[in-house]
């Protein structure tokens, strides 16, 4: 069975919360190519937004113990909460999760300052997950797991690169292009070039209002899924080329690369067969692996 992820929303008003990031600072990644034109976009001050107001919140069956696990599900292009939530609750409710499945306006990915821009959705998300205990009456555990399908595995990514510290685990399946958990590279000529959102991690206080946290960033877990037949050049936007390769499938292999480099836990899984889709086995492996994460002490 494969599974389309089409558009359909149920809107829910929720209120302002707190938006949080912590600091740090981090080493240089080695950059293959010279090309660093494309790491120059544009900063922007902070500004807080209003939360999501689209999404959908699908309780875990019977009487689950509290406080309870929360999967954030976030979906592609083209796609919407209440798509997702109805793919994962059968396997979320085995796991006595709650889900929560935002519908995101998102504009388009291959535009980077716009990608950029799309960066304040993810405070917004924070505001309507912090909202969630006075909406619903239940009880959360502080790190969320989050699975994210094409636009929305870069998002959840990225979500877990301003709020590590309340991110247990990501599983991110077919994404077109990435964040970097770094601040610079090396620029090919010895010297050093700031990697600046969305290409980078150098300037997200301007995004979610607080610094890259680094030692945090680190101690999330993830898994990243991908087809092997999802490999067409001409699907995803060329300005990430220089950072992660010209394909899905290279992307994917690269960033995996790239994340145990940076000290996080990553593993890889390509599927045979497999083109840009959320096939039964790829949900299945991404909700095996979030399920196998146990929170840290004291959590």
């Amino acid at each position: 069975m494969r599974h389309r992820l089409s558009s359909l929303a149920v809107s829910l008003f929720i209120v302002a919360a707190a938006l949080i990031c912590s600091p740090s600072a981090m080493g240089p990644v080695a950059l293959a190519s010279s090309q660093a034109s494309a790491a120059s976009v544009p900063s922007a001050r902070f500004v807080a937004a209003d939360p999501l107001k689209e999404y959908t919140f699908v309780p875990p069956a019977g009487s689950s113990r509290q406080p309870l696990r929360l999967l954030v599900a976030l979906h592609g292009m083209g796609g919407s909460g209440a798509d997702m939530a109805t793919m994962l609750k059968p396997l979320a409710q085995q796991q006595g999760w709650a889900i929560l499945a935002p519908t995101m306006p998102y504009r388009d990915y291959r535009d980077p300052e716009l990608v950029r821009r799309d960066g304040e959705l993810l405070p917004r998300l924070k505001a309507l997950i912090d909202a969630l205990p006075g909406r619903t009456g239940l009880t959360f555990q502080p790190q969320v797991v989050l699975f994210g399908f094409s636009r929305g595995s870069q998002e959840a990514i990225r979500y877990s690169l301003m709020y590590p510290e309340f991110t247990l685990g990501v599983a991110g399946l077919s994404a077109g292009s990435y964040t970097l958990p770094e601040t610079a590279i090396a620029n090919g000529s010895g010297g050093q070039q700031t990697l600046n959102y969305p290409y980078g991690t150098a300037d997200v206080d301007t995004i979610c209002g607080r610094a890259f946290d680094a030692a945090a960033a680190q101690k999330v877990a993830y898994w990243i899924g991908v087809g092997n037949a999802d490999a067409n050049p001409a699907d995803v936007p060329r300005q990430w080329d220089p950072y992660i390769g010209t394909t899905r499938l290279e992307r994917a292999q690269r960033y995996v690369e790239i994340l145990q480099q940076f000290g996080a836990r990553a593993s890889l899984e390509i599927f045979p067969g497999a083109g840009h889709e959320v096939s039964d086995p790829m949900r299945d492996d991404a909700m095996r692996f979030l399920a196998s994460l146990s929170a840290p002490a004291g959590s």
